[in-house]
């Protein structure tokens, strides 16, 4: 199962993401076919493949007249999509395949596939240089060729007819704008100078109009009997000013086709006091400056202008009236008869009169006193304001019309102007156009003849080869990122918290012990069983021939054992064994001097240092004693467990039953010390019973809880015995080579604990512990005994969940350092948990390239992470490699 963690060091995700790779090789089978699958593929594909011609040409566009209309690279930028949507129209694609008769199939059953079949082989792409590339693809490299340039040469023909008719439709909107300007100009001109006809006292500035007649300044009237005529009066009196307009306009009457001379009336006081405080804050700032800098200074010398200024308008507002010109009427304005003429003379001469006697009223009024005012005065004044204020209201409704007038004029002006532009511009471009001078589009490069086909076999199968490549290693990633199965210690720690306590490595295959039968020993101080041989014609009741029948004289059969086990050589060797025990069974004698010296060893035993209870005497070959394991023999229900039976080879040390462990190769040994240091660690000064369980079958728990109960009682550290806890398939007896009697069995002796619990609740008494015979074991080394299932024979595995399991192990417990219970698989059964309940601790096994990672995480759920003390990975091997259905087979490893 891939994972990366985020906690890990640069080196250690770079070594995990090795890892990963390393296992794509394990689908190499399926990534081989499916590569080989896909280059087949790919190569019928290259074979019946047409080859692809692609030819192409270059247009270029530059601007050969500047006309100013927009800069070139935008003309150039917005140039490009038009052109490629003219290539790609549908009309002229569907001009050019019936020209040179393409796609013929496409073509008979729609125009419209045939079209998006030739623009899927059309190529437009534009460069940096304001160039653009024409490219086309066919099977035929001439007809490649020939489509090309004719896709050029209609690129060019609508370019400039396009061109052609833009320009023209421009200059007539243009042309049709100037007219509508001038127009425009020529109204405004017209009702300013109507205007101006019927309001001559209003100045028209100069070059203001191009119909307007330039003023000019007349120092004297044309003939000397005209006196001058005095303006418009800047005082604020309404019938002053009423007269002064219309001697203006009498003025302008007598001089027709000249500008008449205004002159302008004395200034008033108000006038001449705000000049002379002009002055005194010149000459004040002047002073200032005069007090910091020296007079050459430049700051110095604009205050003196400023006020030299002030003086004068000082003097001109103090001195005689000022003379301006007023222009004259419009030309065109009718000649005056002399009758006509003269009475306008009369008038004149009138108005002047009137106006200086006016002027001489008003100055007489200011110079007298405020007291000689009466109510009639007041009267007069209240009919001057009146007059005053009907005046200024006609004066600003004509200043308004005025400025109107010439602001439309100005407004039409300057469109006339921009028209101007803008016709003189479209005028250029057209002519540019007309005469292929303003913009060129020309072919750059012409359309060649292809050489080498663009898209060839050669090209489809290696891209074919190369897709089916990456396909089948994307296959095999996805299914090492997908797969769920178990590999290594980075896989175990995705799935949660819990410790790898060991990995073993994958181990050779190691020659099995020797089968060997189990010796028994005798029972001091009772009735040797008798050993009733069994007919050959009994076979319908007892399993074969050499079955024998073990029972006590006077009791019924307790069970069979079958010695029909192995090959012949082993048969006989059984028979003989047989023979030398019913020898041995008939004599009493020796065996009841066997058992007193036997007794004498056991109580010496008893007052040693050491704890180790086992206690043995000098025997025959066959014959042993029952010795008891319990350190106090003389307890009130005689000894908890005690040994039934030896290997045949612990007189050499157990190398039967050893091989196991010794021949494994250096480096597991070392995994299994170490796993051994963390279960010391552990259980400290105390005993401790661990059971080794897996989530599944086949995952090689029964061999690594051999071993482990071997490393455990290496060179005598502690005390260990091995219990067959999975008492539905039992592989404890099988994998150390064992054969054993059905009274050696586990499940067996607690069925017997239970017969005896219920006799003694009927009054009888038992023989071991609380009225229950002690357990039975078998020696298989100095440190080392075996509590397991026979392969044949009765087999009781509802023990399990009965107490007197869990008393039997509690038991075992107080005569053993460790307690090693092959258990069961934890899925699918629930005796796991019985064993999780009785146990110090559990340990996991995991088999790498076997467990699912779904499975560890459901079986640590279904027991619960109270004891389980880690997980050992087996069968680590560097090269993972899928071996399922191998592990379901080999059950000797289960």
């Amino acid at each position: 199962m891939a994972f990366l963690s985020t906690d890990s060091t640069p080196r250690e995700r770079l070594s995990r993401l090795i890892s990963l790779l390393r296992r794509v090789r394990m689908y190499w089978r399926s990534t081989a076919v499916i590569a080989i699958v896909g280059i087949a593929i790919s190569l019928g594909v290259a074979l019946t493949t047409k080859r692809i011609w692609r030819s192409e040409t270059t247009l270029l566009y530059r601007d050969t007249i500047q006309t100013g209309q927009q800069p070139n690279a935008t003309r150039a930028a917005r140039l490009g999509p038009k052109l490629k949507d003219m290539i790609y129209a549908r009309p002229k694609l569907s001009s050019v395949i019936e020209e040179y008769k393409l796609y013929p199939e496409k073509t008979e059953r729609s125009m419209v596939e045939a079209v998006a079949e030739m623009q899927n082989h059309l190529g437009f792409r534009g460069r940096d240089s304001d160039s653009y590339v024409v490219s086309f693809s066919h099977h035929d490299p001439l007809v490649a060729q020939q489509v090309t340039a004719r896709l050029a040469d209609l690129i060019i023909e609508d370019y400039q007819r396009e061109n052609m008719t833009s320009a023209k439709m421009t200059l007539d909107f243009r042309k049709r704008e100037l007219e509508e300007a001038s127009k425009q100009v020529e109204e405004a001109s017209r009702s300013l100078s109507s205007f101006l006809a019927e309001h001559p006292q209003f100045q028209w500035g100069l070059g203001d109009s191009p119909y307007a007649p330039t003023p000019q300044v007349q120092a004297a009237p044309t003939h000397a009997a005209r006196p001058q005529t005095p303006t418009a009066s800047r005082s604020s009196d309404p019938e002053l000013s009423a007269l002064e307009r219309r001697l203006a306009q009498v003025g302008a009457r007598l001089s027709p086709g000249t500008g008449s001379v205004e002159v302008a009336a004395p200034a008033t006081s108000a006038d001449v006091q705000r000049a002379r405080q002009a002055v005194a804050a010149a000459e004040a700032a002047l002073a200032d400056k005069l007090r910091v800098v020296t007079p050459l200074h430049p700051d110095a010398a604009t205050a003196q202008a400023r006020v030299d200024a002030a003086r004068q308008e000082l003097a001109r507002a103090e001195g005689a009236p000022q003379v301006r010109a007023v222009p004259a009427p419009a030309a065109g304005a009718p000649t005056l008869g002399a009758e006509e003429q003269a009475a306008l003379e009369r008038e004149r001469t009138s108005l002047l009169q009137q106006i200086a006697a006016r002027r001489a009223k008003l100055q007489a009024e200011r110079q007298g006193s405020a007291q000689a005012a009466a109510p009639s005065a007041a009267d007069a004044a209240t009919a001057a304001a009146a007059a005053a204020a009907s005046a200024m209201s006609d004066v600003v409704g004509l200043e308004t019309e005025w400025h109107k007038r010439r602001l439309n004029l100005d407004r039409a002006r300057d469109y006339l102007k921009t028209a101007q532009s803008n016709e003189r511009a479209a005028n250029m471009v057209s002519e540019a156009v007309q005469s292929k001078g303003e913009t060129e589009m020309a072919i750059l490069d012409p359309a060649y003849l292809p050489s080498r086909p663009d898209k060839g076999r050669g090209k489809v199968f290696m891209v074919g080869v190369v897709v089916s490549l990456m396909f089948a290693f994307g296959i095999a990633g996805a299914r090492v990122l997908l797969n769920d199965t178990i590999y290594d210690e980075a896989d175990v720690g995705a799935i949660g918290s819990l410790p790898v306590l060991a990995a073993m490595p994958a181990l050779p295959a190691i020659e099995p012990p020797r089968v060997r039968a189990m010796v028994p020993l005798q029972e001091p101080e009772r009735d040797v069983p008798e050993v009733v041989e069994v007919e050959d014609d009994d076979d319908d009741y007892y399993e074969d021939a050499d079955t024998q029948v073990v029972a006590a004289p006077g009791e019924s059969r307790l069970h069979t054992q079958t010695l029909r086990w192995g090959s012949p050589l082993e048969v006989a060797e059984m028979r003989r064994k047989v023979a030398e025990a019913r020898e041995q069974a008939a004599a009493r004698a020796t065996a009841e001097a066997q058992v007193a010296q036997a007794a004498a060893e056991a109580r010496a035993a008893a007052h040693r240092p050491s704890e180790a209870p086992l206690v043995k005497v000098p025997q025959a070959t066959l014959a042993r004693v029952r010795t008891p394991l319990d350190p106090d023999a003389n307890t009130p229900h005689g000894p908890e467990v005690e040994e039934i039976g030896d290997d045949p080879a612990a007189e050499h040390g157990g190398e039967d039953a050893m091989k196991l462990l010794r021949n494994v190769p250096p480096q597991a040994l070392a995994s299994l010390r170490v796993l051994r240091h963390r279960l010391e660690r552990h259980r400290g000064e105390g005993r401790m019973i661990v059971s080794v369980l897996s989530p599944g079958p086949s995952e090689g728990k029964t061999t690594l809880a051999a071993r482990l109960a071997m490393t455990l009682a290496e060179a005598e550290r502690a005390r260990v015995i091995l219990v067959d806890g999975n008492l539905g398939s039992p592989r404890v007896a099988s994998t150390l080579g064992l054969k054993l009697p059905g009274y050696a069995g586990l499940s067996y002796q607690i069925r017997q604990r239970m017969l005896g619990h219920r006799q003694g609740m009927e009054g009888m008494v038992g023989h071991g512990a609380g009225g229950n015979a002690p357990l039975g074991v078998v020696r298989l080394a100095p440190s080392l005994w075996v509590l397991a299932e026979p392969a044949l024979g009765e087999s009781y595995p509802d023990v399990v969940n009965s107490p007197h399991f869990g008393a039997a192990l509690q038991s075992l417990r107080r005569c053993f350092d460790y307690v090693i219970v092959d258990g069961p698989a934890v899925l699918g059964s629930g005796d796991a948990n019985v064993l999780e309940d009785v146990a110090d601790g559990i340990v996991l096994v995991a088999r790498s390239s076997l467990t699912r990672g779904a499975s560890l995480t459901r079986a640590i759920a279904q027991l619960g992470d109270r004891r389980i003390l880690g997980v050992v990975l087996n069968d680590v091997s560097e090269r993972p490699v899928a071996r399922k259905k191998v592990a379901v087979v080999q059950d000797a490893t289960a």
